[in-house]
C-alpha cells in the first residue's frame, strides 16, 4: 500500500469516526446502521484500492465467502423452482444480493484491525457512554414517565429512546461490557481502589437498568457473560462472589420496591415452567398441537419449516411464506433462534457452513486470548469473545440472524476477532 502520510491519516480519522459511530447508529435504527455499514465498507473499497481484492484467503475466510455463496445459490434454487417446492417470493433474491454487503463489510474491518488502523479506545468510549446514556434514560423514563425523548412509559416494558421497539435490554447487554474494559485498560494502576469502586457503581446502573427494560433474555445473557468472564480471567476470580451476592440484593430490592419487576419476574419464572412442561410433552408424548408456551412454539415452528427443505432451505427471507404451508399455526417472520432460522432458510448445508465457522472463530478466540492477553489490562479481544460466545448462544431467543442490525453487530464482532487473531499470529 503505497500512500502519502496525509492521505493515510485522512482515512484514519475517518474510518475511526464511522466505527465510533457504530453504538450511536444502533440507537438511531436500521437506517442508520446500514448508512454507516455502507460508508465504512466504501470507503475501505476506495482506500485500500487493489490491495483489498489481493487479500491472501485463509480457511476462515473461504469458509465465509462459502457460506455466502450457498447463501445465493440457495436463494436462486428456490426462486426457480429448481429441485425446490418452497414459496419464494422475487424480492428475497434482491436481499440475498443486498446481503453480501456483510461479506465486504466483514473483510474491511478485518482489515482495518489487521493494519492497525482502528482506535479501540475511542470505539470503547462511544460504546461506553453509549450504554450509559441508555441506562440513565431508562431510569428518568421509569421516574419521570417518559424518556428524553418523550417517550412514554408502558405498562409492561421500557423502552427508553428505542421508542416502540422494546430492545432497549438487548442494546445494554451487547454495548455495556466495553465499559468494564474501557476503565482497566486506561486508567493508572494507583487508582486501583477507585476503579474497584466506579466498576461496581457501573454495574449497579447497567445491571438495574437491564432489569427494569423487562427484556428477560438479555438479564440472563448479561449474568452469563459475566461467569465466562470470570472463567476466563484468573485475577477477576476473586470478585465473582461480590458479584453474586450484589446481584441478587439488588435483584431482591428492585423486586420488592418495583410492583412492575414483580409482575415481570413471576411471569419469566411461569415461562421457563410452562417451557420445561411443553418440552417434555413434545419430545415423549409428541403434543405438538398443546404446545402453550410462545417461544417453544416459535422453536417448533421452524423446525417443522425445516424439515420442508432439509438440505437447501428455503432461502433467505422466506421462512414466514414456506412456515404457512406447513399447516403450522404459529408463523412468525423468523422462528427466534438463529440455527432454527439458519436450518429452514438455507438448510443443513448452510447450517453445516456456519457451525464450522463459529467453531473455528472460537478456536482462533482461545488461541489469540492466551498471545494478545498476558496482561488483563492491555487486553483487547476479551470483551469480543464474550459477545461472540452470547451471540451465538444455541438455545436463546433471539431476532433474525439476516436482519440489518443483527447481521452488522454479529460480523462486526467476528471480524473483530479475526483481525486480531491474525495480528496474534504474527508476533
Amino acid at each position: 500500500m503505497h500512500l502519502n502520510v496525509p492521505k493515510y491519516l485522512e482515512f484514519k480519522y475517518l474510518i475511526n469516526l464511522l466505527i465510533s459511530l457504530i453504538p450511536l447508529s444502533f440507537i438511531a435504527g436500521n437506517l442508520a446502521i446500514n448508512i454507516n455499514v455502507t460508508l465504512i465498507t466504501i470507503c475501505s473499497l476506495i482506500f485500500f484500492g487493489k490491495e483489498f481484492f489481493k487479500i491472501k484467503f485463509f480457511f476462515l475466510d473461504k469458509l465465509f465467502i462459502a457460506f455466502f455463496i450457498f447463501s445465493l445459490f440457495s436463494g436462486i434454487v428456490n426462486n426457480f423452482n429448481i429441485l425446490s417446492n418452497s414459496t419464494f417470493e422475487n424480492e428475497n433474491l434482491i436481499k440475498i444480493l443486498f446481503f453480501f454487503r456483510y461479506l465486504l463489510f466483514y473483510f474491511s474491518i478485518k482489515l482495518i484491525v489487521e493494519k492497525n488502523i482502528l482506535n479501540f479506545k475511542l470505539f470503547f468510549i462511544s460504546a461506553s457512554l453509549a450504554a450509559l446514556f441508555v441506562s440513565l434514560d431508562l431510569v428518568l423514563q421509569l421516574i419521570n414517565g417518559k424518556d428524553i425523548f418523550g417517550n412514554l412509559k408502558t405498562t409492561h416494558k421500557l423502552s427508553g429512546p428505542f421508542g416502540d421497539e422494546q430492545i432497549a435490554g438487548s442494546y445494554l447487554q451487547r454495548f455495556s461490557i466495553f465499559l468494564f474494559f474501557l476503565l482497566p485498560m486506561y486508567t493508572k494502576e494507583k487508582s486501583k481502589n477507585l476503579l474497584i469502586l466506579l466498576l461496581s457503581g457501573f454495574f449497579m446502573l447497567i445491571f438495574f437498568s437491564l432489569i427494569i427494560s423487562g427484556n428477560r433474555m438479555p438479564i440472563v445473557l448479561f449474568i452469563i457473560m459475566f461467569l465466562i468472564l470470570f472463567l476466563f480471567e484468573k485475577k477477576l476470580r476473586k470478585f465473582s462472589i461480590l458479584f453474586t451476592i450484589s446481584s441478587l440484593v439488588l435483584f431482591i430490592l428492585i423486586h420488592n420496591l418495583i410492583p412492575q419487576v414483580e409482575d415481570f419476574t413471576r411471569h419469566f419464572l411461569q415461562s421457563v415452567y410452562q417451557l420445561i412442561v411443553n418440552f417434555y410433552e413434545l419430545i415423549f408424548d409428541g403434543k405438538s398441537s398443546d404446545i402453550a408456551n410462545p417461544y417453544l412454539r416459535e422453536f417448533y415452528s421452524g423446525y417443522v419449516t425445516w424439515k420442508e427443505n432439509i438440505f437447501m432451505g428455503g432461502g433467505i427471507n422466506s421462512f414466514y411464506l414456506n412456515c404457512l404451508n406447513t399447516g403450522t399455526n404459529n408463523c412468525a417472520s423468523h422462528p427466534h433462534n438463529y440455527y432454527l432460522e439458519i436450518l429452514s432458510e438455507i438448510g443443513l448445508i448452510g447450517f453445516i457452513l456456519i457451525s464450522i465457522i463459529f467453531l473455528k472463530i472460537f478456536n482462533f478466540s482461545i488461541i489469540s486470548k492466551n498471545k494478545l492477553s498476558l496482561n488483563f489490562n492491555q487486553n483487547l479481544i476479551t470483551p469480543f469473545i464474550l459477545l461472540f460466545l452470547i451471540e451465538i448462544f444455541p438455545i436463546k431467543t433471539s431476532g433474525s440472524f439476516f436482519t440489518t442490525g443483527n447481521a452488522s453487530f454479529i460480523f462486526f464482532i467476528i471480524a473483530i476477532i479475526v483481525g486480531l487473531s491474525k495480528k496474534s499470529k504474527n508476533h
